[in-house]
This record gives structure tokens, sequence and C-alpha cells, in this order.
């Protein structure tokens, strides 16, 4: 069941402060549009954190831009000046030379190989209506290990035969070091558009429609090292990329976004507009580090906008998110589809960190708008290396060595456990058991405006739409290992220094804790969560009103209209979601007597988020089969360890079958010290005794 709220920001409004408030246009074009939006729907509120620098509009307009992708109209001094048409037995052997493509289609061989095999210190530069069109027929455009290579003013279309060029890219295709890619427009060709290589620039151009990536990268793994290092990826036009749909033909496959990233040390993303690809916007994916997203307006990706999984110290900041991940959200409702996902990554002080500024993941002055979700930190517990959980095989964290073995290309394939390798034989001794981990740690966000309007998201049955997240998960199913759910989760949410702080919240957001339970702003920022000290919300909650207004149980739990939430048989008894009978809605939950002296528990343990008071506890219940006795609501308060305090308790006499749905309420009383409360429900009665809940509640006692 949504819960829609009346909220103030549309995208007229926010058009409509750009036109009015022309004095607030920062330097650089990047106009802090949604400040004047603030500063009018917020008042002083919105003026408390005007000044960042994220952009207003687009920064890189680029497809289509003729005038700025437009190339020399003749040939520049000393160029080679290469004909339109056949260029199947054209010399481009040349090291240093510049080569002059004439307006027009220019084409290779007739077969998968023709291709320009690039040469050290070469440049290829395009007049006016210069393409290159593989016709798909040629696999590639630009090949070799040459270095020092320019591409710019080109047109790059057609190149690839499909599944042939699955990880594969088109222009640099080897991963060539110190090229630069610049004014060039790479669209509709199959795998990536362009390799990146170290010390590469890519600059001003347009990547689109191509099937699988905009841009990607590729080397074999370097013991000791990164693959690739220092890229520079600025005023790109990142758009409609994964055309081929990879994630559907190789479930799983992990293969496609805008752009993706891998095992590289120091990169500069800045003012691309990346929008409308048909998975993730940009994907920074294993053993990454030192990275800096910044000025990037990304927005109306089918998946996250920034996912950075297993790496290491990055900056995000002053970048524009809008409307990511709708598609990924109304397809994944059990968990977050965040703009931002920080996936088993963090800081480490033993790594690079001159270009992010940190030895720690910040995400700081950013501006989020009706996107799936927020920000995600998550951490799986069966993530590590040469674990069955680490899908980035052949790789593992820069402190381990030797990683596995793998061939080249063979990063996102199984191979059975190396039970030779340290992270099996001493994972449960240090330094292994902390280095064999990626971690999701040292992770600060803050100063950042978030809005959310459940009306303008499809949020659907997700219960994480709207939310920010802080969580583990996992199975206790490797016998071998020293890591459990539980240690991790406790260790991400309390241990891992991974700080919210000085937001600001519009919309009715939720907060995702390491059980996955969705809870106020309010709770989220008491003990024991602790987060977002000095934030700001317009929904209420914040410091001294641990408890806002409403339920505390969460939706799922108490409605179970999407799902039966956190009940659990404990002893004696079955539980299940029905649509046999409801109070509110279309299901209830069924408790099933099976033995007498019987238990139930919502298994959130140590419980919902709450302070000391005065609580009121409701809930409704209808006769079943048979006559269960001395059921009983046991409401147990305990403090920050988890520690019990004391207990109420809530009669739930089960009414006659006639007299059909029947409200119970109590006011219980909180002590002093409480963090927490658990649900149970207790009673006893003969086999095959059943009644049924539904709308359960408990929050402040009015006043």
């Amino acid at each position: 069941m949504a819960i829609i709220t009346q909220h103030p920001f549309t995208r007229t409004a926010l058009k409509w402060a750009r036109c009015a408030a022309p004095a607030l246009i920062l330097a650089a074009a990047l106009a802090p549009a949604a400040h004047a939006q603030a500063q009018a729907r917020y008042g002083a509120a919105g003026q408390a954190h005007a000044g960042l620098l994220w952009p207003g509009d687009p920064p890189a307009p680029i497809c289509g831009d003729t005038a700025l992708l437009s190339g020399p109209a003749t040939a520049p001094a000393g160029a080679v000046v290469v004909p339109a048409g056949d260029n199947s037995g054209f010399d481009f052997n040349r090291p240093g030379a510049t080569f002059w493509f004439e307006p027009g289609v220019h084409t290779f061989a007739d077969d998968a190989y023709g291709q320009i095999i690039a040469r050290d210190n070469a440049t290829y530069v395009g007049a006016p209506g210069a393409v290159l069109d593989g016709r798909n027929i040629n696999l590639y455009a630009f090949t070799g290990s040459a270095q020092h290579v320019t591409v710019r003013y080109l047109t790059v279309v057609n190149f690839g035969r499909g599944a042939d060029n699955n990880n594969e890219g088109v222009v640099n295709h080897d991963a060539g070091d110190h090229w630069l890619i610049e004014y060039n427009t790479i669209q509709d060709n199959d795998g990536a558009g362009v390799f990146l290589g170290s010390h590469n620039v890519v600059r001003y151009n347009c990547l689109k429609d191509n099937g699988q990536y905009g841009f990607s990268m590729y080397k074999p793994p370097v013991e000791g090292d990164s693959a690739i290092k220092n890229i520079v990826l600025d005023h790109n036009e990142i758009v409609g990329n994964n055309t081929d749909d990879w994630e559907t033909r190789e479930p799983g496959c992990g293969c496609t976004g805008g752009g993706k990233f891998w095992d590289v040390n120091g990169a500069r993303v800045t003012h691309n507009w990346v929008h409308d690809n048909k998975s993730v916007g940009l994907w920074a994916d294993t053993n990454n580090m030192d990275f800096l997203f910044e000025g990037n307006y990304i927005a109306d990706n089918e998946d996250e906008g920034i996912w950075y999984e297993i790496s290491y110290n990055a900056t995000i900041r002053s970048n524009t998110f809008l409307r990511n991940a709708w598609v990924k959200g109304a397809r994944n409702g059990g968990s977050p589809a965040p703009a931002i996902y920080l996936s088993e990554s963090g800081g480490d002080a033993r790594l690079p960190s001159a270009v992010s500024g940190a030895a720690s993941i910040r995400i700081y002055d950013n501006y989020f708008e009706d996107n799936f979700s927020g920000v995600s930190i998550y951490e799986n517990a069966n993530r590590f290396c040469n674990s069955n959980g680490n899908t980035s095989k052949g790789y593992c964290t820069p402190f381990v060595a030797p990683t596995q073995i793998a061939g080249p290309h063979d990063y996102e394939y199984t191979h059975p456990i190396n039970a030779a390798h340290p992270c099996y034989t001493q994972v449960g001794q240090e330094p292994y058991l902390t280095d064999c981990r990626w971690h999701s740690r040292d992770i600060e966000v803050s100063a950042n405006e978030f809005y959310f309007d459940p009306a303008v998201v499809p949020c659907g049955t997700s219960g994480y739409c709207g939310a920010q997240a802080l969580m583990a998960t996992g199975a206790d199913n490797l016998p071998w290992s020293p890591y459990t759910v539980n240690g991790v989760q406790n260790q991400v949410m309390f241990g891992a220094n991974n700080r919210f702080h000085n937001n600001h919240y519009y919309g009715p957001w939720k907060f995702a804790t390491r059980w996955g339970d969705r809870i106020g702003f309010g709770n989220w920022q008491a003990a024991p969560y602790n987060q977002d000290a000095g934030s700001t919300s317009d929904q209420g909650g914040g410091p001294g009103n641990p408890n806002p207004p409403g339920n505390l149980i969460d939706a799922d739990t108490s409605l179970l209209e999407e799902s039966i939430g956190h009940w659990s048989a404990w002893y004696n008894s079955e539980v299940a979601r029905v649509a046999e009978q409801a109070h509110g809605g279309a299901y209830s939950l069924r408790v099933n007597v099976v033995e007498s002296n019987w238990g139930v528990e919502v298994a959130n343990y140590p419980g919902y988020s709450t302070g000391a008071g005065d609580k009121r506890f409701s809930v409704w219940i209808k006769a079943g089969a048979g006559a269960p006795s001395n059921v009983r609501a046991v409401i147990e308060w305990r403090n920050d360890a988890g520690s019990t305090l004391g207990s109420g308790t809530v009669p739930l006499t089960v009414p006659a079958q006639a007299d059909g749905w029947q409200k119970i309420e109590s006011v219980l009383t909180a002590p002093a010290a409480t963090a927490s409360a658990r649900i149970l429900l207790l009673g006893t009665g003969a086999s095959g005794a059943s009644f049924y809940l539904d709308d359960a509640v408990l929050e402040n006692a009015p006043q």
C-alpha cells in the first residue's frame, strides 16, 4: 500500500526558478536551479544550503552539434588525404602521420578484419561529414597497441556483427596507451564504442546507441598493480547504449551500461551528460581506485546512475541525478534501485587518493530528484576473494597475491574455488581475514539534496522506493568461511565508519538498515543508528524527536499487502500471508497452532528503533479454526546493546467466529534507555487451531 503525500516539487517549478533567479547562475554554466527552487519553496531552509555547484542543465549536449563535431574543411598542412569510398587498399602504415578523411563515407575490406591498425603518434582527423562505416561487416575501426594516437572529428558507425563484438571495443580496440579521442560521433556499433587504455583522454564525443557500452576497457590483470591508469572522461554525451540488451541475453553478466571502468587507478569523470542508457549510467567494477566524478548530469538511465563496485577511494561531488533506475526498480522490487550504488566499496589509506582527494568514498554536494531510490551502501557477506560469491573471477583484492588464474576477458565467469589460495587456507587469520574481503567502509554521504515524489516515481509495490540504504545480506552457507551475515551486517551498520550527515530531504524518504527494515527519518537519526546528524527533512523527525508520527512497524509487516514482512514462525507454529481473509487491503496473516505453547516473532532483531515513553499498540484480529487460548502480544524493550530492559503484554482475545474482525489496542510504556522494540505473539491451544491478524500498529501514544 503506497502512501501518497502532497509534495511541492515539480519540474515546472524548477524551470520557473531557473528563469526567475538568473542571479543564482554560477560560473562555468553550473546552474544551481535547485537552489532557486529551494529558496522559493522552502524559504530559509533552502537558503541555508545554497552555493553548491551541480549542473542545472546538461553540461555536454554533444550529439547532433555539427558546429562542435565538424573537423577542418581542408586538409591540415602536411596531412595525408584519405579519399572517400573504399579505403581497403589505403596505406595507413605511416607512424607519426596525420590522416585527413575527406567528406563522405569511408569503408574497409569486405571481411571481419577490415580496419585501421593504428601507428604510434598518428592522428586521424575527419573533414565535415567524414564517416567510417563498418557496414556491420568489419568488427573494429581502430586496433593495435600503438601509443600517442589521436582520433578526432570522425563519425564511426555500424562496426561489429552482433555477438561477435561482445566485450570488444570499436575505437582503440586493444586499449592502447596515451590515446586522445575527441569530437567524434561513435554510434550504432556492436560491443563498446570506445575502449580506453592508460593515459587516455576521451572528451567531447557523442557515444550513442551502441550495442553494449558507450565506452569500456579491459587489460589482463597485473600482479600487484592496476591494469589501466590515469584516464580522463570529460564533456561527453553518453546516451542510449546497450541496444543489444546483453543483461537479458546473458542474465547476470554485469556487462552493460553507458560505460564501464575495470581495474583502473586514477580516473577523472567530469561534466558528462549520461542519459537514457538501457542499463547503468556509469559503472566502475573491480579494483578501481582513486576516482573523481564531478559535474556530471546523469538522468533517465534504466538502472543505477553510478555503480561503484568492489572498488576504492572515490569522490562523487557536484553531480545531478534525475529519474534514474525506474526500470530496475520495477524489475527488482525486493531491494533498492539507487541513483548511486556502492557495492563492497570503500576507503583504504594504503591505496592512491591523489585524484579522489581522500582515502575514503565521499558523496557530497549532489542534487537528486525523483530517482527510484537514493544512495545505497551494501555488502554481500559471501563476496570475497576466492569465494563462489565473487563474480569477478580471476581477481582478488589489491592486498592479496597471487590472484586466481583466469584468461583474458574471463572476468565474469565461474571458476572452481582454488583450494590452495590463502583466501581459502588462511582466510580466518590476519591479514587475510581483513584483506580477502572488499569492504563497504569509510563512506561519507553529506551536504546533498534529495527530492522524492511518490506521485511521480513509478514505485509499484517496492518497499525500497524512495529509500536510502546502509545494509548487508548474504547466506551462511560456506562452512569454511569465517564471515557470518550477522557479523558483516553489524560491521557495515556500526563498525565501518559509514556516515550520512548534513543532508536535506524533501518528500517521504525511508531508510533501510542492516536487516532490510525501512524506518523513518527520526528513527534513522536516533540510537542505535545515529545517522544523518545535522540533516533536515520536511517530513518531521530530527533531534529530540526520534520517533516521527506514524507506525514504527514497516508496511509489509503491518499491512501484508506486498509480502509477509518480518513475520516468522518461532516455535510450534506456522504463519502464512493469505488472501482468504483481510481487514484492510487484500491480505492478512494466518497463524496456525502446531502444538500447545507456541510462539511467533517479528524477526528483525533487535526490533524496531524507538525511544522511551508511551506507545500505543493495536491490531485487528479474527477467528479462524478451533479455539487458540491465552493469545497475547509481548513487546520487549531493548537498549542500545540489545539487552532486554523489560516488556509489556497486550492480551489478544480471539473473537467469536460470528463477530468478524475486532480491533484490540493498548498503551504501553517503554522504559528509559529504550532503543528498540521487539514484537512477539505467544499462546496455547490445540493443534490445528488458527486465527488471523492484520493492520498492526506500534506508534507514539497521543499526548
